[in-house]
């Protein structure tokens, strides 16, 4: 979805909704409406609300911090983003923060205190039993009535965007959060990277089929003396991409309205059957089952793979400037998910989902402010709320040049030496999920600083729409169903890695595919795949 097809209410009812918002405090001058990617209007127009005369309302909301965030950050009541919001609206936040590394240990002490925020920032599809169980626990109140009387502009959008209403609801038509909500057109952040200098050395064209691909890892290895072409973690073979090529997901996925699981289709057998022959070849590195990220790192750095998956920010940006400084010729590039004929698209491709999840926030029951709630998250579904959130304030942290909210020397040249993404996470809320509008193509176009990034980001994303026809769309299962299924899958999940690797490495021939399947059999995975078919069909009738 485009950012530009966003629409908001007009002016004079965003007027009304602001006015309602900032109740404990008079009224002062509101911000106008405009539609992302429009001229932003300059600060003169955007006055924050008087609340000298009355009391500040005062909301506590849970959130995780981060990794990333919290080397800048003590609490999200540092950052600029939050400290104007409150100058705006009157309404003071409250963070409550889990110690980084013991989030989910710190969310299940929470649920079972029975002592609850009056927000909770939460993926509530992964709440045991899915959202429909955190709404009969009591953790969570139901929105509908809610968003349709005090949240305006995100009703507005859900009206207009009506697949994302059915994302944020129930199977029993309950919508429980304010979502946080994919924009614009590069949803997917990682995918494969070649030496692209050695690709040019040796003549080689960017590979496209798997055929292709052989044959690059094969020059790797013999003309570049490559002794891991292709370099991966085990963790990294879970996403979408060799396997893409032979019409199978790594998991669950979608043929035709049909739930399939891909670890037991035929197209599987060719795809490990490919695998074997690259570890055999010595084409796929040798330690791919036991690495980690940063013994990838390494090989990468010192010249011994050609070939790796990774991240365009984090990875494409770290290996860059580090290596083109030792060897001004080192160059990388993102290529496209390999395809079986080189007419072919790709449809299995790791994408995020237009409703985050991460990032969105429900309502506790424990809230006696509901609808002042409602109305502060509501905001962030303004125009105003948006530039706020991804671009901060005007004159601080970016500029208006020609309509284009540019990021200032305070984001892009930091002066106290901060990363762009670390004084990103310190003043704004845009490199990671949060309610609200994320991904607008204006914050990817800055925050990627090479050519290399902004290319390797339109490659892998050219064919995401594709990936809406293969994937699950975002079901829920009945409480009944998620023990049912968490019983049978992680029986499931244990032997099929086991084969995975035997298979690969060799250890059990691929003629013993069959076995292995019928193992999976008995094991229950096809009762596991009725049990995601009906929650499919169950999600279509929302």
């Amino acid at each position: 979805m485009k950012v530009k097809s966003i629409r908001y209410m007009p002016a004079s009812l965003l007027i009304i909704a602001l006015v309602g918002l900032t109740a404990c405090g008079s009224g002062g001058n509101t911000p106008a409406n405009h539609e992302p990617g429009s001229k932003h209007t300059s600060s003169n127009t955007e006055k924050p609300a008087n609340t000298d005369d009355k009391k500040n309302t005062s909301l506590s909301y849970w959130s995780e911090l981060g990794a990333s965030p919290s080397r800048t950050l003590q609490t999200y009541n540092d950052a600029l983003l939050y400290q104007e919001l409150e100058k705006r609206t009157g309404v003071h936040i409250n963070f409550e923060h889990p110690a980084v590394g013991s989030e989910k240990e710190q969310f299940n002490l929470l649920i079972a205190s029975g002592k609850y925020p009056d927000m909770i920032e939460y993926n509530f599809i992964s709440y045991p039993g899915g959202p429909e169980k955190a709404l009969a626990d009591g953790v969570i109140i139901e929105l509908n009535d809610v968003i349709d009387q005090h949240a305006p502009n995100l009703k507005k959008y859900l009206d207009e965007h009506p697949e994302m209403k059915k994302q944020i609801s129930t199977d029993s038509g309950k919508m429980y959060v304010f979502p946080s909500i994919g924009i614009g057109n590069h949803g997917v952040s990682g995918g494969l990277v070649v030496r692209e200098d050695w690709m040019k050395e040796l003549g080689i064209s960017e590979p496209k089929t798997i055929d292709d691909w052989t044959n690059m890892l094969r020059a790797f290895k013999e003309k570049k003396s490559a002794t891991a072409p292709l370099t991966l973690t085990l963790g990294n073979l879970n996403l979408q991409q060799f396997n893409g090529a032979f019409g199978v997901g790594t998991d669950f996925y979608m043929d035709n309205g049909i739930v399939k699981y891909g670890p037991v289709e035929p197209g599987y057998k060719q795809y490990l059957q490919l695998l074997n022959e690259w570890y055999a070849e010595g084409l796929l590195d040798p330690d791919f089952s036991t690495q980690d990220g940063a013994a990838l790192d390494a090989k990468v750095v010192n010249g011994k793979a050609g070939a790796f998956f990774a991240y365009i920010g984090s990875g494409i940006g770290k290996y860059l400037p580090a290596l083109q400084e030792k060897n001004p010729g080192y160059n990388l590039a993102g290529v496209q998910f390999p395809v079986l004929n080189a007419a072919d698209e790709p449809h299995f491709i790791t994408t995020s989902y237009e409703f985050r999840g991460e990032g969105s926030v429900g309502i506790t029951t424990a809230n006696k402010h509901v609808e002042e709630t409602a109305k502060w998250l509501d905001y962030f579904f303004t125009e105003e709320g948006h530039i706020l959130k991804s671009f901060g304030v005007e004159g601080v942290t970016f500029n208006d040049v020609s309509g284009y909210p540019t990021y200032s020397d305070l984001i892009l040249k930091n002066p106290d030496g901060l990363s762009v993404s670390d004084a990103m996470n310190k003043y704004l809320r845009v490199a990671t999920p949060s309610v609200g509008f994320v991904g607008d193509d204006r914050y990817s176009e800055q925050y990627y600083v090479y050519e290399q990034q902004k290319s390797a980001s339109v490659t892998f994303s050219k064919y995401q729409q594709n990936a809406y026809q293969t994937r699950l769309p975002l079901i829920s299962h009945t409480p009944e169903e998620a023990n049912e299924l968490a019983t049978i899958m992680a029986e499931v999940n244990t032997y099929r890695e086991e084969m995975f690797l035997k298979f690969v490495m060799g250890a059990e021939p691929i003629e013993k595919f069959d076995a292995y399947v019928e193992q999976l059999k008995k094991m229950k995975i096809d009762r596991v795949i009725e049990m995601k078919q009906a929650a499919v069909e169950r999600y279509a009738k929302r």
